[in-house]
């Protein structure tokens, strides 16, 4: 058996294959969500399946989580549709998640409002840094930063416009300020590099007294950093002996995602076991 694993997003959809046995990916891509990624993500799929040793698995079992539309997200479905056995399982936020003894509990006021990726997130970086404080980052279109104390509590996060939406901003709501095209630096000698360190700064603080915030409490934080941007901000926080390390993990709901599907097919395989004959 192999597991397509989708991450829809606001701007792209990433993609693995995995086995049941260890979330390590056999293949994996990712694709813009414009008009034409449903051609191309089938192509791309259609690829890797062949590239495999076992050539196009049966029983190819698709789990997903997306913060797109509902549009794109039904378009997602359909163009992985003749490749997978059954349809696409699409996982949501829930109060809580519990793999391998180790749970996390989620702490929104309405569970099911937390977004799927920041859920997913959360569960990998607990999987990988367990009985840990930990600070979840994922710098994406958008920018959340989460919060779990050491014994799995999701604590709350926050949520922020992330590096390309503060860029476009400035250059839609000014008249002179152009849509950069520099650097994060430290001492800013022109508009564009100015532009693009301010947004870089910004974000960097908000992760850092999100940092703070959470090591009053006790323990150093593990901070993980995942999404597109992550390897931009790295470099910008001030966090020498304030976390216990900092992990860049790109592809972090991914393999949350495989721990979900892990764990719902040990709690069918349990209960088929169950069943009398």
């Amino acid at each position: 058996m192999t597991w397509l694993l989708l991450d829809a997003g606001n701007t792209a959809l990433k993609w693995a294959l995995a086995g049941p046995d260890e979330p390590r990916a056999l293949a994996r891509g990712s694709v813009s969500l414009d008009a034409d990624f449903a051609q191309a993500l089938a192509g791309a799929l259609g690829t890797a399946l062949a590239s495999l040793p076992s050539a196009r698995p049966a029983g190819l079992q698709a789990t997903g989580c997306s913060v797109a539309s509902d549009a794109v997200t039904a378009a997602i479905a359909m163009a992985v549709g003749p490749l997978v056995s059954g349809s696409v399982r699409w996982m949501t936020s829930e109060p809580r998640f519990e793999y391998r003894g180790l749970e996390l509990l989620n702490g929104y006021r309405d569970p099911g409002q937390l977004g799927a990726d920041r859920w997913h997130a959360m569960i990998a970086a607990r999987q990988s840094f367990p009985e840990q404080p930990l600070v979840v980052v994922c710098a994406g279109t958008a920018t959340t930063v989460d919060s779990v104390d050491p014994d799995g509590r999701f604590l709350g996060g926050a949520i922020a416009p992330g590096t390309s939406l503060m860029a476009d901003s400035l250059a839609r709501g000014t008249a002179r300020l152009p849509r950069s095209t520099g650097r994060p630096v430290e001492r800013p000698d022109n508009t564009d590099d100015a532009i693009a360190t301010g947004v870089a700064d910004a974000l960097a603080g908000l992760i850092e007294r999100r940092v703070r915030a959470l090591a009053r409490d006790g323990a150093r934080p593990q901070l993980v950093l995942a999404g597109g941007h992550a390897g931009e901000l790295a470099p910008r926080l001030w966090l020498a002996g304030e976390v216990a390390g900092i992990m860049i993990e790109e592809h972090l709901v991914l393999r949350g995602l495989w721990f979900r599907a892990k764990a719902a097919s040990t709690v069918q395989a349990g209960a088929a076991g169950t069943n009398p004959r």
